[in-house]
């Protein structure tokens, strides 16, 4: 029931549209309750699992969606939530902000639909900090989100380090759950539906063979065909370029609607020079006032206010299986020049950040500059570090130290960019302006500078200099450096002592165990551990291992596990089974196991195995998936594939993937590939396809291709293809370009290009040039450089060399190098 006095919802009181459930159009194109009848699939059980196990175990647990436009994500949490925690209330703050102040308390759901919202920029940062110290502190709690695969790789395959926390929340613990976007499993259960429901019938008829209803019951294959049917067409002109202008907008980083006057500037770049001039002075409110209109179907274009208040629309975002398909269809294209310009006009400093960086991976780097300069304007933390390196590349290095002013994190980066291109003096001088400036992290930098020159004496100068500001990581850098040379890593390592590093006292215990001097190894961990340093427990168990001192090394696991460090109960159980005591091992990992070290669960589980009993390691396996772990499934299935066990590893993995671990099918796929089970592996790649992995498909296809069966590596290949694995044409051409097929993988190429795969460009960019085809290398490399693949670049300037010297100078190349490529 709702509180009267906090007005907190349950998910059955919430209006589902709330929430971000798509709702079905009817026959004629209205939308009105109720929802179609709700059709589980094999994701579902594993979510529902998950958040059974947070109430009943009063722990914590967040859930990741993941999966493409209008596969069910948020219909699946929807129902999950009502039918196992139909009490809890449901909090749903709108942006990271929001969620940031936020009070949640336990027994509660939070909810994050489109997930990427709350974790964008500097405040996505803070965000994922907060949602991290909630999960431990709360319980029981459960977060639910949801987010598309390109949105989840953009978070978690970042190259640089500005958002640690949002990746390790979105990697760790095994918090994403796949969600196909199909039905194809539950053709029966469909059919009987369909006859209870028209719009549910009329979504089949549509999906045909595709098994693609889903999409369908929100009608966004029909907005796609509209779309593509281009200008003047379905849509007009403006309508179409506002449209696109939105899409393009969120594709290169605008994490928000998108604000009505960075539209009514940017669509004009998308529309040719004769509608500019018929459009017509009402041209923009004439467009949204059609688009913000479901004229039937879904709207293309949702209207949003952002501004405080109430009042009219202010921002605008594409309907969002509309904007996943105009993503893919424009994957390996830059916006025009007038874009950019636009794009200055951003909501917040994060999207200017955002759209800087993909400006600048674009090698537009005058564009790049400018968002860069307005989001510095505008106190985005970030902004100037990347300018200054932006300026370092483009003006020179005066230019690039008089943007880096006094910030810390822009002289560090200006140093790292230096030492990268080996200039050893530069990079000196920019470690030590950070350093300066107060970056900790620059002070170590500059001591192993110094230490790699081979100047031990300016090693230590620039130590204690640091010691001397109260930094002591540069001393414990030269004690790592120095690891070789005992006395001088003890030496180091003193000095991080005398400035308060307990650390320090670790490094000196490790100093003293490879000089054979365990007891004085032992002293120094001690005071390491006393000190908080947890990771010293499991040195101390291996420690008095090593003496000979059974009963020590068990106190200091129990007192490891005291301080939170279940490590050392593994790494005791590690020395017992070394040793032949195996009953003495498992129960070491049954401790560590109890303290929350997941790995000891899959050790129970293999010992077990290892010794006949079946039932107990699956027992051990089932306990693994209690506390939010499935390794040890997958431990186990992979075990009994390879003892030729094809049942049992088949049962492993079928539990593996239920607790969301789908990768159990693929490497059981791939295990009865290679043992010549040709039909028993499609058999397994099959169940990672309808949990909404087709890797196991591509995974066959390459696996064909190189036993030499080009007509089953071919069928593999489409039917990865066709669950939506963009990339698999890509790997199968990777793969055949590597046996020397250089025919066969363009065409793997080509077919991975009119699957939007980007990174297949960059492939065939390389295939040509290597071929002496450089007109055709120039084209490709282009598309991956547009595309924004930080790889491309090189390849395209490399092709443009090659070309005839009339053609393109050696002096246009370098310029080229310098500036980026025009807008």
């Amino acid at each position: 029931m709702s509180d009267p006095e906090t007005g907190l919802r349950t998910a059955s009181q919430w209006d589902p549209l709330r929430l971000g459930v798509r709702p079905a159009p009817d026959l004629d194109g209205s939308v009105e309750p109720p929802l179609t009848e709700y059709l589980t699939r094999p994701h579902d059980d594993t979510l529902r699992q998950r958040l059974a196990r947070a109430a009943a175990t009063h722990g914590s647990v967040f859930v990741l969606l993941v999966g493409p436009s209008a596969s069910g994500k948020t219909r699946a949490v929807y129902e999950a939530v009502a039918a196992v925690l139909p009490d809890w209330p449901v909090v749903h703050p709108a942006d990271g902000e929001e969620l940031l102040a936020a009070e949640t308390g336990p027994r509660t759901v939070l909810w994050l639909d489109e997930t990427q919202r709350y974790l964008h920029g500097a405040a996505g940062e803070r965000a994922a900090r907060s949602l991290t110290r909630l999960l431990d502190r709360v319980a029981p709690l459960a977060v639910v989100g949801t987010m598309w695969p390109e949105h989840l790789r953009r978070l978690t395959q970042t190259v640089d380090d500005e958002t640690p926390t949002v990746r390790a929340l979105l990697t760790g613990g095994h918090a994403r759950i796949t969600v196909p976007d199909t039905l194809t499993a539950q053709s029966s259960e469909v059919a009987a539906a369909a006859t209870r429901d028209p719009r549910l019938a009329a979504a089949v008829r549509a999906a045909g063979p595709g098994n693609r209803v889903l999409q369908h019951l929100t009608g966004g294959p029909e907005l796609v065909r509209h779309w593509d049917m281009g200008p003047d067409q379905w849509f007009t002109a403006p309508e179409h370029a506002v449209l696109t202008a939105a899409a393009e907008a969120r594709r290169l980083g605008h994490t928000s609607a998108v604000p009505a006057h960075l539209l009514q500037e940017a669509a004009a770049a998308f529309m040719d020079a004769n509608s500019r001039a018929t459009a017509g002075e009402g041209w923009f409110p004439e467009a949204i006032s059609a688009l913000t209109t479901a004229r039937p179907g879904p709207a293309p274009l949702i209207a949003e206010r952002h501004n405080p208040g109430v009042g009219a629309p202010d921002s605008y975002r594409p309907d969002d299986y509309l904007e996943q398909h105009i993503r893919r269809d424009r994957a390996h294209r830059a916006p025009p020049a007038e874009f950019w310009t636009a794009a200055a006009l951003s909501r917040t400093p994060d999207d200017l950040y955002a759209l800087g960086r993909a400006a600048e991976q674009r090698r537009r780097y005058g564009a790049a500059a400018h968002l860069y300069e307005f989001a510095v304007a505008q106190g985005q933390p970030r902004a100037r570090a990347a300018l200054a390196r932006l300026r370092e590349r483009t003006d020179g290095p005066a230019a690039a130290e008089e943007t880096a002013a006094t910030d810390p994190a822009a002289w560090a980066a200006l140093a790292v960019v230096r030492e990268a291109r080996r200039d050893e003096q530069g990079a000196h001088d920019a470690y030590r302006r950070a350093a300066e400036a107060g970056d900790v992290w620059a002070w170590a930098a500059l001591a192993r500078i110094r230490e790699e020159e081979g100047d031990p004496v300016a090693a230590d100068e620039v130590a204690s200099q640091a010691a001397a500001a109260g930094h002591a990581l540069a001393w414990r850098t030269l004690g790592r450096m120095r690891a070789a040379d005992g006395p001088s890593a003890a030496k180091a390592f003193e000095q991080a002592v005398t400035v308060g590093d307990a650390w320090g006292h670790l490094g000196l215990a490790q100093v003293a165990e490879r000089a054979g001097d365990l007891p004085e190894a032992v002293r120094h961990a001690v005071l390491a551990a006393d000190a908080g340093v947890t990771a010293a427990w499991a040195l101390l168990v291996r420690l008095h291992w090593a003496l000979g001192d059974t009963a020590a090394a068990v106190a200091a696991a129990t007192r490891g596990a005291d301080a939170g460090s279940p490590e050392a109960w593994s790494r005791l159980a590690h020395l017992r089974y070394a040793d032949g005591d195996l009953s003495g091992a498992a129960a070491a990992h049954r401790e560590a196991a109890a303290l929350g070290l997941g790995a000891a669960w899959r050790e129970l589980a293999l010992l077990a195995e290892a010794d006949g009993d079946t039932a107990a390691a699956e027992e051990q396996a089932a306990q693994s998936v209690r506390t939010g772990d499935p390794e040890a499934w997958i431990a186990l299935s992979e075990d009994r594939a390879a003892r030729g066990d094809d049942e049992g590893a088949a049962r492993a993995a079928a539990e593996a993937a239920r607790a969301g671990a789908v990768e159990a099918w693929i490497t059981l796929a791939r295990s009865r590939e290679r043992a010549g089970n040709t039909e028993d592996a499609e058999h397994a790649a099959d169940p990672a396809a309808e949990r909404g992995s087709p890797a196991a498909w591509a995974a066959l296809s390459r696996m064909r291709e190189r036993a030499g069966d080009r007509e089953g590596s071919r069928r593999a290949v489409v039917r990865a293809a066709a669950l939506g694995a963009s990339d698999a044409w890509t790997a199968l051409g990777r793969e055949r370009e590597t046996q020397g097929d250089r025919a066969a993988a363009e065409r793997a190429y080509l077919r991975a290009c009119e699957a939007a795969d980007v990174e297949a460009y960059a492939a065939l960019g390389a295939l040509y040039l290597d071929q002496g085809r450089v007109t055709e290398a120039c084209e490709a490399y282009r598309a991956a450089v547009d595309a924004g693949l930080p790889d491309a670049w090189e390849g395209l300037l490399s092709a443009l060399a090659a070309q005839p010297p009339r053609a393109v100078s050696a002096r246009t190349v370098a310029r080229l190098r310098r500036t980026g490529i025009d807008p």
